[in-house]
């Protein structure tokens, strides 16, 4: 399949570039305090997940279990 036919698919199904997208995901209109709180902290996780070594990754999670487990 070459490129033109690949990007006349994605134009047709209405599919757009990630990036776009999360970021017209966001936007949200009239939200309460909380609710900002909220994905101010989910955007900072995402950004460091997306940085972090997927070593220290593995870590927290296997930490995040052990703590749920105990509880």
């Amino acid at each position: 399949m070459e490129m033109n036919e690949t990007s006349a698919m994605t134009e047709a199904s209405g599919l757009t570039n990630g990036l776009e997208q999360t970021a017209d995901a966001r936007r949200r209109p009239a939200q309460s305090p909380s609710q900002d709180a909220a994905l101010v902290w989910a955007d900072r996780l995402r950004k460091v997940t997306l940085k972090a070594p997927l070593q220290s990754l593995a870590v927290a999670f296997v930490l995040g279990m052990w703590v749920a487990r105990r509880r």
